[in-house]
């Protein structure tokens, strides 16, 4: 009987995100309450898995954030440390607003680990407030802090 328990036990623990992929982002706007956006394994590019790019890609879906928030950021060339995102690809959506666009020159992703396994980053992006129904260039910039972390699926590594 034991057996069967262990059996039973054991049969998910390859189910997890570090064989399948995939990850979160846990951020705050603002300084204001936590949040977490749980990321599957096809919201990130990695740079040359699955792919021949040279840049690192993440989108969130909408339907994964409890509060109808939304990120994308892209970073071209990711090395460890400070990277400016791209201002193009990098936008924000907080709460079903519309996209407000990340302004590369205040906001950095800092790699602090990027290997055949594991991506993760420290977040602090600066956007556009669009939370009135459209972006309003006068108001103060909200900010995200946050941690961004990935697993790369298994068959990729």
């Amino acid at each position: 009987m034991a057996g069967a328990f262990t059996l039973l036990a054991c049969s998910g623990i390859n189910d997890s995100w570090e064989v399948k992929g995939g990850g979160y982002i846990k951020y705050k706007v603002n300084d204001g309450e936590s949040h977490t956006i749980e990321l599957g394994p096809d919201d990130v590019e990695i740079p040359f898995i699955r792919n021949s790019h040279h840049y690192l890609y993440v989108k969130t879906q909408l339907e994964e954030s409890s509060r109808g928030d939304q990120i994308a950021f892209m970073v071209n060339n990711p090395k460890l440390g400070n990277n400016a995102p791209v201002q193009e690809y990098s936008w924000f959506s907080m709460e079903f607003s519309e996209q407000g666009r990340i302004f590369a020159e205040n906001s950095t992703v800092h790699i602090d680990q990027k290997d055949d396994s594991t991506w993760t980053a420290d977040l602090e992006l600066y956007t556009a407030d669009c939370r009135n129904g459209h972006c309003i260039d006068t108001l103060p910039k909200l900010k995200i802090t946050g941690r961004f972390r990935y697993w790369i699926p298994e068959e990729y590594r």
